[in-house]
């Protein structure tokens, strides 16, 4: 009888590892991935996975105070030409956004 629990409880313990896994790679995909896997965890799995460390690990990036900011160009908001980040450096202080304003 020892034995059977100890062979669940191994059990459970490889597939949460197995689950915590997954959300962790899953955390470092694109939007679109991470979504689409999140939309198949069950709600009570949030109760057991550590999600919070998860994601504050895996969104905390490596630039450090005083780093240059990493260059990226985006679509200017009336679509007629991209603006490049790194064609204001040193011209005017510039101010990055990002979430939801809802």
């Amino acid at each position: 009888m020892k034995s059977i629990f100890l062979k669940i409880a191994v059990v459970l313990l490889l597939l949460y590892l197995i689950a915590v896994a997954g959300l962790a790679w899953a955390m470092r995909q694109p939007p679109e991935v991470f979504g689409r896997v999140m939309s198949h965890v069950p709600m009570p799995a949030m109760l057991v996975l550590p999600f919070e460390t998860l994601w504050t690990q895996a969104r905390a990036g490596t630039l450090q105070v005083g780093d240059l900011a990493p260059d990226f160009k985006l679509q200017n908001h009336d679509e007629d030409s991209p603006v490049q980040l790194s064609s204001f450096r040193g011209k005017q202080p510039v101010v990055l956004v990002f979430g939801s304003y809802t």
